[in-house]
């Protein structure tokens, strides 16, 4: 065992039982589940990692993924609450975390046995995450609804996004960076830098967007939201693949992804403020209201049979477009004389030769249920019940493994980007969908409670 290892092992032992310190010493109401669970689970992924092939690259994945998913619970609370320096923050330590655990899976080359310690490494690292986000919220009095925040009225916009310090952090680190790679780093670094600072910037910000509508209840949002968000995402992550995720990327994409996603947070609360102060407009009958849990309201006025055809139409529109790629792609290439590139199972070490359509469908079916379950796991993570969100946690894992997987084995191949993005799309749809009738079910709602609501079964 390596002094790296060694290191990373007593660093997640402190952040598993982390939990212990939250509840005991800081008062926090945490239940012994929240507590014991990420502990006993990462005690698992240690044993676990001494079991595969190589005990210091698992060690080393395992690490990444434990830090990549605490960060993305910080990231997807934060960025659907008020705070500039909260949400920077997290997005930087989620992004820079989620860079090394791609690198060491492409290096591994898609090692299909990293889908156990990476199934620990959600689990145990949202759960920890999440009690601690919410310790935040509810100490600095973070909100998740910003029709509330007058600092997004008009005049008011550009003196909040000036007088925060991390803004100022953030443009200055790429700024110096673009600087450094001018005059250090030859002419085709320079040119991966400059075009991995802009996909990064792109990705985040309109995938924020994206993710703070998927907390929300609009169709048209999230359908116009998840093209330009799974658009950015796969030609971001197809680029990086492509070119082995090289270590002088890791600084450029962690700062550009930062201040992405803390401008398109920044953009999707002034959408959502400007949402709720627009009456009978074109705006209203295609978006709605965008204030969070809407759904969750009694009493709410039934919906024309036109209100809900405009509302299932993307479903629609989706559905045909994604099939239409997998069915005609491979024949609308040839005709065209285009060369078809064979497609690769998603995970190494199987050895099957499956028809260039099957392999599209399976790629349809990763992307759209990678999607589901990113909106139903994002959305739990916002919630205050722990047993609705580690339960969300074990299929967004097998679902993202596999998503990584396939693109790390077809990164040079783009004509995956269309299915990605619509499959991807129609899946958030869905689940949104299904996310809302079991938060109403549940009663789970997006801001920490000052005091405990009673909620049905599935405890936490």
């Amino acid at each position: 065992m390596s002094d790296t290892s060694f290191l990373i092992i007593i660093g997640l032992l402190l952040v598993s039982s982390s939990g212990f310190f939250l509840k005991y010493v800081l008062k926090f109401d945490n239940t012994l589940d929240s507590c014991l669970i990420p502990f006993i689970l990462m005690l698992t992924g240690i044993i676990v990692a001494t079991q595969l092939r190589n005990f210091d690259e698992a060690m080393m994945f395992f690490g990444a993924a434990v830090v990549q998913f605490v960060g993305f619970i910080f990231i997807s609370r934060f960025r659907q609450r008020s705070s500039f320096a909260w949400h920077a923050n997290s997005a930087s330590v989620s992004n820079g975390a989620w860079y090394l655990t791609m690198s060491i899976l492409k290096l591994a080359e898609a090692y299909w046995l990293f889908l156990v310690p990476y199934m620990i490494g959600i689990i145990s690292g949202r759960t920890s995450g999440m009690a601690w986000a919410q310790y935040i919220e509810k100490k600095f009095h973070l909100k998740a609804d910003a029709a509330m925040d007058d600092r997004l009225a008009p005049g008011q916009r550009l003196t909040y996004i000036l007088k925060e310090p991390m803004f100022w952090i953030l443009c200055s680190s790429l700024a110096v960076n673009i600087f450094y790679s001018c005059f250090y780093l030859g002419f085709t670094q320079l040119q991966q830098v400059l075009v991995v600072i802009g996909l990064g910037l792109l990705q985040n910000f309109v995938g924020t967007i994206n993710t703070r509508a998927q907390a929300r209840g609009s169709n048209w949002y999230i359908t116009t939201t998840g093209l330009c968000s799974g658009l950015a995402f796969s030609l971001s992550a197809v680029y990086l693949f492509s070119r082995g995720m090289p270590m002088f990327l890791f600084i450029p994409y962690t700062t550009s992804t930062a201040l992405g996603s803390s401008m398109g947070a920044f953009c999707s609360m002034i959408i959502e403020w400007s949402s709720t102060r627009i009456k009978e407009s074109k705006w209203s009958n295609w978006f709605g209201d965008l204030r969070p849990d809407q759904h969750l309201k009694e009493n709410k006025k039934e919906k024309t049979k036109e209100e809900i055809e405009l509302e299932r139409l993307p479903y629609k529109i989706i559905f045909a477009l994604g099939l239409y790629w997998i069915v005609f792609q491979e024949p609308l290439f040839r005709l065209l004389g285009w060369s078809v590139t064979p497609l690769k199972f998603p995970f190494s070490g199987f050895i099957l030769e499956w028809p260039r359509t099957a392999l599209m469908t399976l790629a349809s079916a990763i992307f759209f249920f990678d999607n589901a379950f990113h909106s139903i796991n994002s959305r739990a993570g916002n919630r205050n019940h722990s047993g609705y969100h580690a339960i969300t946690c074990i299929p967004k894992g097998l679902a993202d493994f596999s998503k990584n997987s396939y693109i790390a084995r077809n990164s040079g191949i783009v004509d995956i980007v269309p299915v990605s993005i619509l499959a991807g799309c129609l899946g958030s749809l869905y689940g949104k969908d299904l996310s809302q009738k079991v938060e109403k079910y549940l009663q789970a709602r997006m801001d920490v409670e000052q005091t405990p609501v009673k909620k049905p079964a599935l405890s936490s």
